[in-house]
Order: C-alpha cells, then structure tokens, then sequence
C-alpha cells in the first residue's frame, strides 16, 4: 500500500471514529439526534387516549417550527408502555440511524403510562419528547430564565416551545 493511500485511509479512519464515538444524546445546542430532513410523519402505536393526545400535541408544536409533518409511518412512531421501575416519564430514542450515524431516519418515542400524570403533564411530555425529535435538548434555569419552554426537565415545565426553541429547530435542522 503506498504511503498516499495509507494516509487516506487513516484519515478516513480518524473522521469514522469521530462521528460515531460521540454521545447520542440531545443537546439544546443541536449536537445530537438530527432528523433526516425537515418532513416527517407520524404515526401512533397502542396508545391510550391520554398518549394519542399527546402525540398529536407534540406533532402541533412541530408545525409552529421549520419542520412539517403529516400522519402516516416512517419517522416518528409514538408508543405507550408501562414501564415499571423507572423513574422517567417519557423518553425518545433513535431506532433507525442513516448510514454515517449523523442523523435519525426513525425515532420512536415512548410514554410511560405507569406513572400518573395530569392533562397538562400529558401535553408537556408531548411537546417535550418531540422537541427531541427536533435536535433540541433539556433546558435548565440558566437557559430558559422566564420558564416558558417545554424543553426543561420537569413535568411541570411549560407545553410548547418558545422562541429560543422555535430558531433552535430552525438553526439545526
């Protein structure tokens, strides 16, 4: 092997290692699970009246953004199980990475229905977890300082996205 080709494959070697070593999960500062493109459609699977709502209220926050959906399968299948000895709400994960692990052809979402949770909570997990579906990740104090997003780590943040998250989704995706 001449040196020239050694050094290309190195090189690719390098780059390979760097795209899929790094951590898969969300980040506000879109590092994280990028959607394929901005059109995706949504289907729901087994829920409960409560997780229907909340899909079709997650899907509803992704129409005020960049990002256009439509009913059907494909991109993002929501879920509810009950899912006992947890301590999480809700959560969403890529089932389907493309081919250079640099973003998400299918996530599947999944509310877990062996907590009890409020209207309200229902619509802010909806909101929450298809913000993640966005590339945006959790908010805290320092970063969402009038409360206003849904994308804070608590059940009782708020149910849509703000401004912030709105030119987020616009920036990443």
């Amino acid at each position: 092997m001449s040196r020239t080709t050694r050094s290309l494959w190195i090189a690719l070697g390098a780059l390979l290692f760097t795209s899929l070593s790094s951590p898969a999960h969300a980040g506000h500062d879109n590092k994280s699970f990028d959607p394929d493109n901005r059109k995706q459609a949504v289907k729901g699977f087994n829920l409960t009246t409560k997780g229907k709502g909340a899909m079709e209220w997650g899907k509803e926050q992704l129409e005020r953004s960049v990002i256009t959906t439509s009913w059907g399968g494909g991109d993002i299948e929501v879920h509810d199980y009950k899912t006992t000895g947890v301590t999480w709400a809700a959560q969403t994960r890529c089932k389907n990475w493309n081919a250079l692990w640099t973003s998400c052809d299918v996530f599947t979402i999944q509310f877990n229905t062996a907590h009890h949770h409020t209207d309200f909570q229902w619509l802010t997990m909806g909101c929450h977890e298809f913000g993640h579906t966005a590339d945006l990740g959790h908010r805290k104090a320092s970063n969402d300082t009038d409360n206003n997003s849904c994308m804070r780590s608590t059940t009782a943040a708020h149910y849509k996205f703000d401004k912030h998250d709105l030119n987020a989704i616009k920036a990443g995706t």
